[in-house]
């Protein structure tokens, strides 16, 4: 993923998703979206068989950046390597 056309997606009203293995093998849902001129990091792992059934989504955590660069580094930090 690169900054610049992920930040280029969000103005337009596009949403980006992405995946990221972790070390210990476990896949991440990655969401970004620009909703209400705030940017949104939503980010999960789902372990189950029922997509329907919420206690099959684990970690899941939803968090609003006010500024893009936020969103970045939060990023890099907890998902070294995907930008």
């Amino acid at each position: 993923m690169e900054r610049k056309g992920i930040f280029k997606r969000l103005k337009n009203g596009e949403a980006v998703e992405t995946f990221y293995l972790k070390p210990n093998n476990i896949r991440y849902t990655i969401r970004l979206d620009l909703k209400e001129d705030l940017f949104q990091l939503h980010t999960f792992y789902f372990d189950g068989n029922d997509v329907f059934d919420e206690s099959n989504y684990k970690d899941e955590k939803i968090r609003m950046f006010e500024d893009f660069k936020s969103l970045i580094e939060t990023i890099e930090k907890e998902f070294p390597g995907l930008i």
